[in-house]
């Protein structure tokens, strides 16, 4: 690996991955990471992998002194996978997050097996499969933080959401399975799960008196959580402030959970 001028705060020899990484939590979270870490692997898939070419170009400029790579990757195709364990065979990997997650809103009496699949695949077994190849990076090294991201719905249920609730309830047994299992190797699996998240994307939505109806009027503190939210939640996990912490699902949502 080629040596580096220190810089400080910054881990020189370590890196950071990030799976989906272009997303509203993504291109929050990167500039951040890259203030750390001096070596980032994202990857993406379809036309949000051009996307996140385009975006890197732009950090680049701001970051000249860290070093990211792309990788056109489907979290369900195992040549792709194989492609990512590849990429990290020469790095130091001591930080993971799993970004990638779908959802389709359907009532669960009309909701398709190919439904079911899809989102079962990509929420839960994608974190699995990725986080193998993550975690037998780290075992050869100190150790390290996985990440995976769920929701308030892995924790209460919320109609026309079956397979994503289920997904997400997975994933945060799952987290602590695996926090159980890889902690002999000191790697650290946690999960943050977060409400509503608003963005331009869904501001209409969410600020819509529907939204506010059905989604603002049950968080207690009546704001919805914003993508720096999840992102300081993030750095903080994967942090050594947080090294005694595995195995646990932080969430975020204003309140909803504890109604």
């Amino acid at each position: 690996m080629e040596s580096r001028k220190e810089n400080s705060g910054r881990q020189e020899q370590n890196s950071a991955v990030v799976v989906g990484a272009y997303s509203t939590i993504g291109i929050e979270l990167i500039p951040l990471l890259a203030q750390k870490y001096s070596n980032i692997v994202l990857t993406e898939s379809g036309n949000n992998y051009e996307l996140l070419i385009q975006k890197v170009e732009e950090w680049k400029e701001k970051q000249k002194e860290v070093l990211f790579e792309c990788i056109n990757m489907d979290v369900l195709n195992a040549k792709d996978l194989t492609k990512l364990s590849k990429a990290l065979e020469t790095k130091k990997v001591t930080s993971f997050v799993y970004l990638a997650g779908v959802n389709i809103l359907k009532p669960a009496i009309e909701m398709g097996e190919s439904d079911w699949d899809l989102i079962m695949d990509i929420n839960l077994k994608g974190f699995f499969l990725t986080s193998k190849i993550i975690a037998k990076r780290m075992l050869t090294f100190d150790g390290g933080s996985i990440l995976g991201i769920a929701s308030q719905h892995g924790v209460v249920a919320n109609i026309d959401r079956a397979p994503y609730c289920a997904s997400k309830a997975g994933l945060i047994h799952l987290a602590k399975e695996l926090a159980l299992e890889w902690a002999k190797y000191k790697i650290r699996v946690n999960i943050v799960s977060p409400t509503f998240i608003e963005s331009q994307k869904n501001s209409d939505i969410l600020e819509s008196s529907k939204g506010k109806k059905e989604y603002l009027s049950k968080i207690p503190l009546r704001e919805y959580a914003k993508p720096i939210d999840v992102c300081n939640a993030i750095m903080y996990l994967e942090s050594d402030g947080a090294s005694i912490v595995t195995g646990q699902n932080m969430i975020l949502d204003g309140g909803w959970t504890i109604c």
